[in-house]
């Protein structure tokens, strides 16, 4: 009896140490990291490569590489054919946008009728839209300086890049920058739509189940950021039907408007008149889904990227009047360009794991910036490794942007590094817009406001950070993009109207 006991004993113990080590194997582990314990697996990821070196499979089906030299073959450039992973793309849940496209020849059809919109000689004439949006955040912030309360930074930024974003889209006037407790609810939306999005992926029937519904069934049972998602559908919706009633006055409308290099009014205008895209391309479910990406991601990732800035040059007074010496030149402003690749780097942009499909055989050497795992054996350092056509590969944000060999001190707020011949060869690892042909197409318009909103910020007021720490803009959590812990409020500071603003 106790023989048979024990024998059982152990089958029991064997069969359950088999899946405990099996898991890894599976989608399982990095649902755990993905959904138990939130937003972790980017730091995992991290953790694998200290033991195991620069090359981890995270997937079943795919690896990640930690070495930054490796970056050019995986995001390359547009001439060289990369798919995205569909897998990981059916989190967002927008199949139709150009960002969430998997395929590489339908992502150049459709990005190549957005191209002329999003070019910097675009920006430049819109940039009158942009300084608008600046005058009016100037002005927010100056009721709270008159009325001496503190103003949340965050929520001031989400709404002025919401604003700026929707705007550009659609060439008319939304103003969500003139209603902060609506700011304040839809960014708080925005973050927890983010925070459920990991389970799309891992169980996309619930969300294919809660479509299937009729709205009247299904909104109560949403989140309030899906809810907000829907509305930002309908909203697009109706500014594509107002777009298509209206384009046969076209002739009469430009005549009255000039419409700049582009000869179009809004981005939709020129995406219905491009002559390569196929009318299958031009239909309203496709393009509502297109506008509601842009418009998602026009909003986050400058918001995220001016609140990282602000936090760390008010923490860092010796970096803020650095800044402010060199804006009362009025030159060429090389230390604001620092600040801003400083600000995007700890940023992070699109933080998700976006993987590549190769369609040849990758050769992968590790090199100088592969860090040595201590399991490997003597040699295996320099060993190189072929990946067979159709791998997901790909490489985080957080590890390209914290790469020690690149970035010394990495999670130190350093301007100075971007300066110079070595700033500017740092360049090529700057990974918080995309890398290669799926580079960010907001790029531009992105940096316009960057420059604008902090030359303007820093010029007119003095702040000082209120009930804010480190924390409230560091990464904890990784929802696609870099969240804090939850209990954080965002950026907050006290302001005051500087002295002889005219003059510096």
């Amino acid at each position: 009896m106790t023989l048979l006991w024990i024998l059982e004993t152990t089958a029991v113990v064997l069969l359950l140490w088999t899946a405990v080590e099996a898991i890894p194997l599976t989608w399982w582990y990095e649902f755990y990291y993905d959904a138990i314990q939130p937003g972790q697996y980017v730091f995992k990821i991290q953790e694998l490569h200290k033991r195991y070196g620069p090359i981890i499979r995270v997937t079943p089906d795919g690896i990640h590489i930690n070495d930054v030299g490796f970056l050019d073959t995986v995001y390359a450039p547009a001439m060289v054919r990369r798919d995205k992973y569909d897998y990981q793309l059916r989190s967002l849940r927008i199949p139709g946008g150009v960002g969430t496209t998997a395929g590489y020849h339908l992502h150049r059809l459709r990005r190549e009728s957005l191209t002329h919109f999003f070019s910097k000689k675009n920006i430049l004439y819109l940039e009158g839209l942009i300084t608008d949006k600046v005058e009016q955040l100037k002005q927010l912030i100056a009721t709270h300086v008159a009325d001496n309360t503190p103003v949340n930074l965050s929520d001031a930024f989400f709404a002025f890049s919401n604003d700026v974003v929707t705007n550009f889209l659609f060439a008319h006037q939304t103003d969500i920058l003139s209603n902060e407790s609506k700011a304040v609810i839809l960014r708080q939306n925005s973050k927890e739509l983010l925070m459920g999005i990991n389970l799309n992926k891992h169980f996309p029937w619930i969300p294919d189940f809660l479509e299937s519904l009729l709205l009247s069934i299904s909104r109560p049972m949403m989140p309030p950021g899906l809810v907000d998602m829907l509305a930002l559908f309908d909203r697009v919706r109706n500014e594509l039907l107002a777009l298509t009633h209206t384009r046969p006055s076209a002739t009469a409308t430009t005549a009255a408007k000039p419409l700049g290099p582009t000869g179009k009014e809004s981005v939709f205008d020129s995406v219905l008149d491009a002559p390569n895209l196929p009318d299958a391309e031009k239909t309203l479910p496709r393009l509502e889904q297109e506008g509601t990406l842009l418009a998602l991601a026009g909003t986050e990732s400058p918001a995220q990227t001016l609140t990282v800035a602000f936090y760390h040059l008010l923490a860092n007074p010796a970096l803020l009047a650095k800044l402010r010496q060199e804006l009362r030149t009025l030159e060429q402003l090389p230390y604001l360009s620092a600040v801003i690749e400083e600000s995007n780097r700890l940023s992070f942009g699109f933080t998700a794991r976006t993987a590549r499909i190769a369609y040849e055989p990758l050769t992968y050497t590790p090199s100088a910036h592969a860090a040595p795992s201590p399991c490997s054996p003597p040699g295996a350092q320099r060993k190189s490794y072929v990946f067979p056509p159709g791998t997901p590969i790909r490489t985080t944000t957080l590890s390209a942007q914290t790469a020690e060999t690149v970035f010394p001190e990495p999670w130190v707020f350093d301007p100075d590094r971007w300066l110079g011949d070595v700033g500017r060869e740092r360049r090529r690892f700057q990974m918080a817009f995309g890398k290669g042909g799926r580079r960010c197409l907001g790029i531009e318009l992105a940096r316009a406001e960057l420059f604008l909103v902090i030359a303007g910020l820093v010029r007119a007021f003095d702040m000082t950070l209120f009930e804010t720490g480190e924390e409230d803009v560091a990464f904890r959590c990784d929802y696609q993009v870099a969240m804090p812990g939850r209990g954080s409020r965002g950026v907050r500071v006290r302001a005051r109207a500087r002295v002889g603003v005219g003059s510096s």
